[in-house]
């Protein structure tokens, strides 16, 4: 079903590109401290070297870690922790926690800290992978945009083959808007050119 486009107010914009997939960035911070938060402004930029784009509200802690960081990791979730990565998400779901630890280990999912010095991972969602800042963009907004080099990638071997290509079971949680989700639903496969009949 389709209907007519309507003008819509520009501060939603960013709304159009949704639903989008709720990463967890990990990251420490001067002294040492561990945060993982979600996050969904998150895209590849360049597979030869393979380089990530995250833009993190200026606001959150995670922002000023990435700042002063050499890198951070990156995990994905699957659709069923979703709970857990709700409370990670503590400033905007509205969970309240004395400090990150007490956050990390309220949220119920298995972080393991001692895989990076970046800053802990998700030891069971889809996969995770660990990345080197290479550069802060000013973009005058809101948000605080780094780039960065992918230094090492480990996936979930029952949701990925071993060349990275997601099985029928690779369910990310995917941010609607606000406090609504999706996932992955569908799936559908469409022959390339040269094989088409």
């Amino acid at each position: 079903m389709t209907g007519p486009l309507i003008r819509g107010d520009l501060g939603r914009a960013h709304r159009l590109l949704s639903p989008r997939v709720a990463y967890l960035i990990g990251s420490r911070s001067p002294s040492g401290e561990a945060n993982l938060i979600p996050v969904s402004n998150v895209t590849s930029v360049s597979t030869d070297p393979q380089m990530i784009i995250v833009a993190v509200h200026r606001d959150f802690r995670t922002c000023g870690n990435l700042a002063s960081a050499d890198g951070f990791t990156l995990s994905v979730p699957r659709a069923d922790q979703l709970e857990g990565v709700w409370r990670l998400g503590a400033r905007y779901s509205r969970y309240e926690f004395p400090d990150r630890a007490t956050k990390l280990a309220a949220c119920g999912l298995p972080i393991a800290e001692d895989v990076s010095a970046y800053g802990p991972v998700l030891r069971n969602g889809l996969g995770w992978m660990t990345c080197r800042r290479t550069q802060r963009l000013d973009t005058g907004g809101d948000h605080g945009v780094y780039l960065a080099a992918v230094e090492e990638v480990a996936f979930n071997s029952a949701d990925f083959d071993p060349d990275g290509v997601p099985r029928e079971t690779a369910q990310p949680i995917m941010q609607v808007s606000g406090n609504v989700f999706a996932t992955a639903g569908d799936r559908r496969t469409i022959p390339y050119g040269d094989q088409a009949k």
